[in-house]
């Protein structure tokens, strides 16, 4: 069953080899059901699948397996691989661009010369490829239907980086107003932070271990010159995953700096109230002492008793503050 949200496919049927290239676009879904096989690389991009006709002629014309069409319409795989007989299927995520991370459903289905791309709205995500194809020097163009699945995969995970370096940047930011300004207003940006970090790792590491799999189990699918790229597809996913974590060490890091300040600043200020009460204490001693009234107590009617009691108070006061402000318990801020 399709789901509401699913928009009108839109088609684009590119097909080229090392001597010419074809696109159509606005390719409808009677001209892809009748769509020849040819020698040449095929690459069919499809934006939105909310067709059932486009369904049925995925599953007849391209044999794409009921399972595999499940996770289409699902939109919502894991990062995964599948091999069906001859050909493989594959779901992946990209990132989109945002003030957060949001990922979308990317699915490619290779069997033979052709590679059928998925999405469930219109991505930039493979835009770079068909710039490469545009190139008639370029190895893309050049190379087979498994060098254009590595490539799209390429392209993919190439939209993490910038996602990252974004992120990194508002960590930076927040380390260096919790060291500037300690407060706990970053907290919940640090917290923002951490969480779409986290999101992110989620999809990075099936990312690793897909292009994992494809440079060890399917080494079948791929020719000779193309496994190479395939296991630096795999390195790629790795830093990403390592620079993601990194981040989250870099997050965790600058938490600790802000409770670190923030209680190094309640210390000072508990210090500074015990200070202001040490000076209290004799104070409130002596006036306590005069305060008891009894009637044998001679300098009750000394001429000079009030203003000598006055002094006595102004001079230990005077005296534990100096004692004070020496041991440091008077300042608030850098020591």
């Amino acid at each position: 069953m399709l789901p509401d949200h699913a928009q009108s496919p839109r088609i684009r049927v590119v097909r080229y080899d090392r001597e010419r290239i074809e696109s159509r676009d606005q390719v409808s879904v009677a001209e892809l059901a009748a769509l020849p096989h040819t020698e040449g690389v095929t690459w069919i991009e499809i934006e939105g699948f909310g067709s059932h006709e486009l369904l049925a002629v995925l599953e007849k014309r391209f044999e794409y397996p009921r399972l595999a069409l499940e996770d289409v319409v699902g939109n919502c795989a894991r990062p995964k691989l599948e091999q069906f007989g001859e050909a493989l299927f594959v779901t992946a995520r990209a990132a989109k661009s945002g003030e957060h991370p949001e990922f979308e459903q990317v699915s490619l289905f290779m069997r033979g010369h052709e590679l059928v791309t998925i999405v469930d709205e219109p991505l930039d995500v493979l835009a770079p490829l068909r710039t490469r194809l545009a190139d008639a020097s370029s190895l893309s163009r050049r190379s087979g239907v498994d060098f254009l699945l590595y490539r799209a995969l390429d392209c993919i995970v190439d939209t993490y980086v910038p996602c990252l370096e974004h992120l990194g940047a508002r960590l930076d930011q927040v380390e260096t107003d919790a060291i500037a300004r300690p407060s706990s207003k970053p907290l919940r940006t640090l917290y923002e932070l951490m969480r779409d970090l986290r999101l992110l790792t989620r999809v990075a590491l099936p990312m690793r271990d897909l292009a994992g799999a494809l440079a060890h189990e399917t080494k079948a699918h791929f020719r000779a010159t193309t496994l190479p790229f395939v296991s630096d597809l795999r390195d790629h996913t790795q830093g990403v995953v390592e620079l993601a974590n990194h981040y989250r060490e870099l997050g965790t890091d600058v938490r600790e700096l802000v409770h670190g300040a923030l209680n190094l600043r309640l210390n000072q200020v508990m210090r500074m109230m015990t200070a202001v009460t040490s000076i209290f204490i004799p104070l409130t001693f002596v006036t306590g002492v005069y305060g008891m009234n009894f009637d044998n107590m001679p300098e009750l009617r000394w001429k000079y008793g009030y203003f000598v009691v006055l002094a006595l108070v102004a001079t230990i006061a005077l005296f534990m503050l100096r004692w004070l402000r020496k041991q440091g318990w008077t300042r608030i801020g850098e020591e």
